[in-house]
């Protein structure tokens, strides 16, 4: 008898340990800033608008992040970072990627949360889109958001799916200079919206110069879209120019 419970008090000190480790990990999960990544959105607009709005697929995911990354202590996941992961993961970027795979790549990303999505529209001028964040942690889709309107006003739903998706993750709010950049953006005209996403497009095909040509052209008719302008830095940056 007393073998027997000189073998079971180790074994269950060890259970409590490895209990009492994995609370801390949870906890120390929990408390630091999340790390956010998105995955290209699909295309499911049926018939003459689906080409003209492809450039959605790459454009959308990078302004959605581009909002989310103004509240503190969020960190996102580089769009280069994410199309490296699926590229060896041979996962298509037009393809719906579920769950399971978007949790995978989460994964390898480091990610706390990714977020995958999809776009349509009516083929009136109305377009529709949607967006689920997928938990890294439990595979499991936690949050779901959707916005729809004009496609004409297709900035605004952007930044009114990013509130949606800020709100359910609990972000902290924006801060003041954070607010008036977010306001601008709303106000943005769906031809800078496509513009953008099309030379967001080029880039990620590796058309660097066709991306920057883009931008250039974007900011002579918009000198304050920002987006366009921290892009384009960043592509001359790169390019050493």
């Amino acid at each position: 008898m007393r073998r027997r419970r000189s073998f079971f008090f180790p074994a269950a000190l060890l259970a409590a340990t490895i209990g009492a480790g994995a609370a801390r990990l949870q906890a120390q999960q929990h408390d630091s800033p999340p790390l956010v990544a998105a995955l290209p959105f699909a295309n499911s607009v049926v018939g003459d608008e689906r080409a003209a709005l492809d450039p959605l697929v790459s454009g959308v995911p990078e302004l959605l992040l581009i909002e989310l990354s103004r509240h503190p202590g969020v960190h996102v996941v580089e769009p280069a970072r994410v199309r490296r992961v699926l590229t060896s993961q041979k996962l298509d970027r037009q393809a719906r990627i579920d769950d399971e795979a978007a949790s995978h790549v989460g994964r390898i990303l480091g990610a706390q949360w990714v977020i995958r999505g999809t776009f349509t529209s009516d083929g009136h001028g109305a377009i529709r889109l949607a967006a689920s964040m997928v938990n890294v942690g439990t595979g499991q889709v936690e949050h779901g958001a959707s916005v729809e309107g004009k496609q004409a006003n297709v900035a605004a739903l952007i930044v009114q799916l990013a509130e949606h998706v800020a709100h359910d993750m609990r972000l902290a709010e924006l801060p003041k200079e954070s607010r008036r950049a977010r306001e601008l953006a709303r106000k943005g005209s769906s031809a800078a919206t496509l513009t953008f996403a099309r030379a967001i497009e080029a880039r990620d095909a590796g058309r660097v110069q066709e991306a920057i040509a883009a931008l250039k052209q974007l900011l002579s008719d918009n000198p304050e879209y920002e987006p366009a302008q921290n892009e384009l830095a960043r592509l001359h940056s790169d390019t050493g120019r």
